[in-house]
């Protein structure tokens, strides 16, 4: 018991000269510190100052071509896609972000400036929906448009500056303050200018078309505004339509059949939609198909057409049972026949109108009866063949998505009024209401109405794909309205030929927006809106359809607008208001013309974005001759293939004509799932906001990352997929994180007295060329996978080098002579060398993942390391050009010193002893040479002692110990047998290493450096 608490103090009594590591870097992160401190020190600052770089170098340049050359082959420019002004930020938020601020700091390692100008998307209906409740139901009908706008302009506001807060907490590398707004003055004005340009271009157009409407909002609606619900649920019909007599009988003579005259024959066609039947003004055929002619076999008079070989003929009963076939046709001999729509009356003296049956293109033969039927105010395809053929444009349907009631013929008014919103409508004295035609109830009517007609063949529920308004969540109706329309047939070839020139990360992007631009014929621009941007056209008094509009009068609105701000449109219009946004020429109309009260689409507001890029290098930088394509890189979700992307194109190419293009590369990631796989919503529930992560959450137990954590979580993730989060993820992030703490933690303890140059290769160990050249690999790897956007593979070698090679190899190898040897040791020095460039390296990779931490190591850095903790500093932390190790001298250590380990690992297990610093190696050699030392390889082995028996010439039967084959300098065998025993020699009580000859004294080394320090015992 004695001898053994005496061993203990005497441990104690060494300690004090050890040299064990010392820093003040704490072992975790301060939230308070990161948000008052590094944050806006490794972001703003560090922003302001490279960006402040830029301008300085870019100044001095005299002429304009020398400072345009300089600008493209230094600047590097992120164009923000515009987040929505309407609430909180969710994790989708943060994705975005946080990958676009990896990808700028990446840039800023290179040598690169960056430019990156965060923008918000201001107008639009959600937040003018939002305004709207704040008004009294009661006073709805009286708020005046600029009533609407300054509340819309509030929430807009309050929603920027509440997301800008929450922004700011991801660390982003930006100048908040430096920023661009789509409800900004001078970016409406540029907006305005843009559709000007393509008004000259005769790309503007305004037409009584078709379009997707919102019956829940009110408002048309853009493609890219819609949403699909795979299991929308349909009652889908088969409908009989009749052909007129005169028809039945020319049908009789094209297919020589005596049809009796009584007889009727019924075209089938097949909808989804059946309360379009009411709109119905042709049915298509296909002239290329083979029709057959069914005969009733109850009703001798009865027929029925559709295509030979239709399912319907196969899998219908009612038709197995009831009709057989009597003839099979060409489609040709169908066209120009007529039939009626019996629910318009029952005869030709009540349905006095007859309509024709056409050949259409798009009439496939997948599904259906090979006939169909065809609305030209409530579908595309069929818009474009009554165009054609003369069809009235039929929409009986309102902005509520009700049926018209006086565009219908006294029979129907009946049916198709809605009692309860009639009594409504009275008290207000408004016009009867008509059936909501999404209504289930509605469609029941309908079906009603189609059997009591005697149209009715058959209907069953169908569960399909559908479109919905992805504001409303609802399902929308296509219907006729007069609106503003941006024609893309000459726009597209030069669209989707520019985008030949654009990289796509994920490749699959590039087919994704090609196939959405290849598909759009025309934009509808024009929303039933106050909060936006005016369509600055003129409607007559007397007749709404007649606009004036023309370059003159849209230059006039844009000098007004410019003057007076674009609520002013809005005012209530007298004439002499009116005559102040006339130019002179139309003065004289000011009584009989009005302010349009339509205004842009959004996606038209932020797919002029590119406009700020032009204004920087026109406004602030001067450049004459902007790059042919603007930023660098755009990186958004995946749905903004049919959004932001497309708008981008478009509106660029709509006025340059592919001169230039908005962007060079596209970027997309997926979204964010819980870890149940589903789409994070408010509507479910499973949203997990950025705050959560930052500062975790104790409901649903999940931990506290921090802002580097958040990062981690996002850099980690493969983001061109769908990113599923959950408790085990973050656990996973936490403990990743903090090894990666404990490795810097590491570094800056052993390198605080550290104040020598580094060491030249020749001066370095073989196991410290082997570290540089590992870290070499990982500088190279890490480079490409930052250039190939594959962040996650970044954090995945990171994780692996600190595991293998530093921690659980040269770290442990390390220790003793860091701890043990003289501060002023060779051997000290030299992996003092190989610390201070993996320092360096593990902050120049993680910095652009992991600023805040990067901040904080440069805060604790020693003077000598050359990583300051000022922002400037961190501006000038460029990507560390590799050491080009000798391959031979890496593949040298790694045939002898590594092969010796891995055999020493495996007799080691074999002994009874608990540290390998208790066992002493012997090496026997025939050679008298080996290409390491003593010393080296005691350390690499981590063992008590070592001693080489060089020029021994015994059988391997005469020694015990493992034969190993290793390499001479020459890169010739070398047999060497290795012995491992338990050490006679004792713990030395300062290095713990069995090497003393005799008990509680101090080994030769550490005796040496005790004499050396002269430290009072």
């Amino acid at each position: 018991m004695y001898r053994s608490v005496r061993y203990v103090s005497t441990l104690h009594k060494y300690q004090k000269t050890l040299l064990l590591p010392k820093t003040k870097f704490p072992v975790r992160s301060n939230l308070q510190k990161t948000v008052n401190q590094l944050i806006p020190k490794s972001c703003e600052d560090l922003y302001k100052v490279q960006l402040a770089d830029f301008y300085k170098k870019f100044e001095k340049l005299e002429d304009n071509k020398s400072r345009e050359a300089f600008v493209k082959e230094n600047l590097w420019i992120l164009l923000d896609g515009p987040p929505y002004a309407n609430g909180d930020l969710h994790f989708g938020h943060a994705l975005n972000k946080i990958l676009k601020d990896i990808i700028n700091r990446f840039q800023l390692t290179q040598g690169k400036w960056v430019y990156y100008k965060p923008g918000w998307d201001c107008h639009g209906l959600p937040i003018e929906l939002k305004a709207l409740k704040q008004i009294p139901k009661d006073k709805l009908d009286f708020i005046s448009p600029l009533k609407v706008r300054s509340l819309a302009r509030g929430l807009a506001k309050t929603a920027i500056k509440n997301q800008m807060n929450q922004f700011n907490n991801f660390a982003i590398m930006t100048n908040w303050n430096d920023n661009y707004l789509t409800m900004n003055h001078d970016y409406e004005v540029n907006q305005l200018k843009i559709f000007k340009k393509m008004f000259q271009n005769n790309l503007i157009i305004r037409s009584c078309k078709p379009v997707y409407w919102g019956t829940e909002t009110k408002t048309a609606l853009a493609e890219s505004e819609l949403e699909y619900n795979e299991k929308h649920h349909s009652v889908a019909s088969f409908v009989k339509f009749p052909l007129i007599d005169a028809s039945v009988n020319k049908l009789s003579e094209a297919l020589n059949i005596n049809l009796d005259l009584n007889s009727k024959v019924q075209l089938l066609i097949w909808t989804s939609t059946p309360w379009t039947i009411l709109a119905n003004r042709a049915i298509c055929c296909n002239e290329g198909f083979t029709y057959s002619l069914l005969k009733n076999k109850s009703f001798p008079t009865e027929y029925i057409i559709l295509k030979h070989d239709s399912d319907l003929l196969i899998s219908d009963r009612k038709l197995a049972e009831n009709y057989s076939k009597i003839a099979d046709f060409e489609g040709l001999k169908l066209l120009n026949l007529n039939y009626t729509n019996p629910t318009y009356g029952t005869s030709l003296e009540e349905n006095k109108t007859i309509y024709p049956i056409l050949h259409g293109d798009h009439v496939t033969n997948t599904m259906g009866t090979g006939l169909v039927h065809t609305a030209p105010g409530h579908g595309e395809d069929d818009y474009l063949l009554g165009l054609k053929n003369n069809l009235e444009i039929f929409s009986p349907i309102d902005h509520e998505g009700r049926y018209i009631l006086d565009k219908f013929p006294s029979n129907l008014r009946e049916i198709l009024e809605d009692k309860e919103a009639s009594k409504n409508s009275e008290v207000t004295a408004g016009p009867k209401k008509g059936l909501m035609v999404l209504d289930p109830a509605t469609t029941k009517t309908i079906l009603k109405l189609l059997e009591n007609a005697n149209m009715l063949f058959s209907s069953h529920d169908y569960i399909h794909s559908y479109p919905y308004d992805w504001r409303s969540k609802k399902p929308v109706i296509i219907r006729s309205t007069p609106q503003w329309f941006t024609t893309l047939v000459d726009v597209k070839p030069t669209a989707l030929e520019s985008m030949d020139k654009v990289e796509f990360f994920p490749k699959r992007g590039h087919t994704r927006l090609r196939s959405f631009i290849k598909n759009r014929n025309e934009w509808c621009i024009s929303r039933q809106r106050y909060w936006g941007v005016p369509i600055p056209a003129f409607h007559s008094k007397s007749n709404p359809d007649e606009v004036l509009m023309n370059e003159e009068t849209i230059d006039h609105v844009i000098k007004m607008i410019n003057e007076k701000g674009t609520d002013s449109w809005f005012q209530n219009s007298s004439d002499d208001d009116m005559k102040l946004w006339l130019p002179d020429k139309y003065k004289h109309l000011a009584d009989k013309f009005y302010r349009s009260k339509e205004t842009m689409d959004v996606w038209y507001d932020s797919g002029t974005a590119w406009t700020e890029i032009i204004n920087f290098y026109q406004n602030k930088l001067k450049i004459k001759n902007i790059p042919n394509r603007l930023a660098d890189v755009v990186l958004e979700g995946s749905d903004q293939h049919r959004g932001w992307f497309q708008s981008l194109l478009l509106t660029s190419t709509a006025i340059s004509k592919g001169e230039f293009l908005p962007f060079k590369q596209v970027i997309t990631h997926g979204f964010t799932l819980d870890e149940a796989g589903r789409k994070m919503s408010k509507s479910i529930g499973n949203i997990i906001p950025p705050k959560s992560f930052i500062e975790g959450d104790t409901e649903k137990n999940l931990p506290a990352l921090g802002v580097d954590g958040l990062r981690y979580l996002v850099a980690q993730s493969d983001f061109s997929t769908d990113i599923i989060t959950s408790q085990q993820i973050m656990m996973r992030v936490s403990e990743s994180l903090k090894k990666i703490r404990l490795t810097f933690k590491y570094l800056l303890g052993n390198l605080q007295e550290y104040s020598s140059e580094p060491l030249r290769l020749g001066e370095l160990r073989p196991i410290d060329l082997y570290m540089l050249a590992k870290l070499d690999d990982l500088l190279k790897e890490s480079k490409a996978n930052y250039e190939s956007y594959s962040f996650s593979k970044i954090l995945t070698s990171i994780q692996f080098h600190i595991t293998n090679e530093l921690s659980s190899f040269y770290f442990d190898i390390s220790k003793d002579s860091l701890y043990s040897d003289s501060i002023n040791s060779s051997k000290r020095k030299q992996i003092q060398t190989v610390l201070s460039r993996v320092l360096f390296t593990y902050v120049t990779i993680l910095m652009p993942i992991l600023p805040v931490l990067v901040q904080e190591v440069l805060d604790y850095s020693p003077k000598s390391q050359d990583l300051s903790s000022n922002a400037k500093r961190m501006s000038e932390l460029k990507w560390p050009a590799p050491y080009e190790i000798n391959k031979n001298e890496v593949l040298k250590f790694e045939q002898n010193e590594l092969v010796i380990l891995q055999e020493y690992k495996k007799s080691f297990n074999e002994l009874n002893v608990n540290k390998t610093t208790t066992t002493k190696v012997t090496i026997y050699s025939h050679s008298g040479t080996l290409p390491f030392t003593e010393d080296e390889l005691c350390d690499i082995l981590q063992v008590g002692s070592i001693e080489f028996q060089l020029n021994i010439t015994v059988s391997n039967n005469e020694l015990s110990g493992k034969k190993i084959s290793i390499k001479d300098e020459n890169n010739n065998d070398i047999d060497i047998i290795m012995a491992v025993e338990e050490s006679e020699y004792h713990v030395c009580p300062r290095c713990w290493k069995s090497n003393s000859k005799e008990e509680e004294q101090l080994c030769s080394r550490c005796e040496k450096v005790i004499q050396e320090t002269g430290i009072d015992l």
